[in-house]
Parts: C-alpha cells; sequence; structure tokens
C-alpha cells in the first residue's frame, strides 16, 4: 500500500471468509507436518489479519514471523495484533521486501503467504526467496487472484463480491485481478524456481493456491 488511506481502506475490505480458509489449511499443514514447527514466515503479511486468524488454531510453541515492506501496512497490524492482545513475542512483525527476506538458508519450518505474488512484478524473486529460506520438506502455502480470461469475467467478480465497497476499494481489488497471474504462468514459475513439487490448483472463483505437504 502506497499510502495511509490505502492502508486503511484495504483493512476495511472483508475477507474474513477467505482468510479463515487460509488459516484453517495453514493449520491442517502444521499438524499434518513430520515433526512440530516453531516459525511460520508468513510473506507480505500486510495488515497481519492472516496470522492473527492462524494463532487459535496453531500449537501454542507456534510462532510467526510477518514480513511486511509497507509501514503504513505494519502500523496497522500493530494494532491489530494489540486488539487481538497477541503477545510480539508470538507474532513479531518485520519491515522487509519479500523479495530479501531476514532468513538463513533453509531454517524456516513453514512458509505462508496470501495475496502477494500479484503486487510483484517478477514474482520469480519471491518464489526463490522461498526456495532458499524453507527447510527441505517444509510445508509451503501460497495463495493469491486468478487473472480473468476477459474483462466481463472481471466485472461479474468486482459485483459478486465488491459490489458495496467504496470506489476506492473496487478499483484496489479490479487493479489487483489485471495484475494477477494464470495457474498455468504460477506453475511455470514454481519449476523455474526449484518448487517443483508445490501443487497449484484453483479453490475458489478468484484464488489459487500452491501447496507443499
Amino acid at each position: 500500500m502506497s499510502s495511509a488511506e490505502e492502508a486503511g481502506e484495504y483493512d476495511e475490505m472483508d475477507f474474513s471468509a477467505t482468510d479463515l480458509l487460509f488459516a484453517e489449511r495453514a493449520a491442517q499443514l502444521v499438524r499434518s507436518a513430520t515433526g512440530p514447527i516453531d516459525l511460520i514466515a508468513d510473506l507480505g503479511s500486510g495488515n497481519a489479519k492472516i496470522p492473527l486468524a492462524m494463532f487459535p488454531l496453531l500449537p501454542g510453541a507456534t510462532r510467526v514471523c510477518a514480513v511486511e515492506m509497507s509501514p503504513e501496512m505494519l502500523a496497522v497490524a500493530a494494532r491489530n495484533r494489540t486488539r487481538d492482545c497477541i503477545s510480539p513475542d508470538r507474532l513479531q512483525l518485520v519491515t522487509a521486501d519479500a523479495k530479501q527476506v531476514p532468513f538463513a538458508d533453509r531454517s524456516v519450518g513453514m512458509i505462508t503467504s496470501n495475496s502477494l505474488v500479484h503486487h510483484i512484478p517478477d514474482p520469480r524473486a519471491v518464489f526463490l526467496e522461498i526456495a532458499r529460506i524453507a527447510r527441505p520438506g517444509a510445508p509451503i502455502l501460497i495463495r493469491d487472484l486468478v487473472r480473468p480470461e476477459t474483462q466481463g469475467a472481471l466485472e461479474h467478480l468486482l459485483q459478486t463480491h465488491a459490489a458495496r465497497w467504496s470506489p476506492l476499494q473496487r478499483t484496489l481489488f479490479s487493479d489487483s485481478l489485471h495484475a494477477a497471474l494464470s495457474l498455468e504462468e504460477v506453475k511455470e514459475l514454481l519449476d523455474e524456481c526449484g518448487l517443483a513439487d508445490v501443487k497449484v490448483t484453483q479453490v475458489t472463483d478468484r484464488h489459487w493456491s500452491a501447496e507443499r505437504a
């Protein structure tokens, strides 16, 4: 987000249903992992609503590092963390670019990211970082928007999901859909970046999910 106004408008947009689906899937991957996961790196956390939705579903020992490069979004994230009474030790907010994250090679027990990829002009940089920092076999959960095939399909999604939003919120959503990738593009990029074992499927009328269990 490039301004406090956009960050505030984004925070008011209701993604609670899809956020909960993401959090539930992340918790399933944690439970099915071969060993305990002490740290989840959530890339492009924005207002931190995804990590906050995860916490009631995660083991008490699991920490989340929320990585976000926008100071405006991190300010909202800090307010949301305080509102939900989550300890800064359990949810750490880190100002960093997802294309160059402050983690050592093969050091992170799980990687999550929701609705980041469409913001990145060349997503290879993010996928390469994920491949670099993930422990061997670590669970991965990445979700984002699917680019509509036609303008008519885009308008249908706007009408279905954003009819009651403000003009700025509708513009933000429309721009995001325009910037999104197709499923085939996601698969090709993951393969290029050493993540060929990450499976890509479409999970809603507007989202793809890339997962490694």
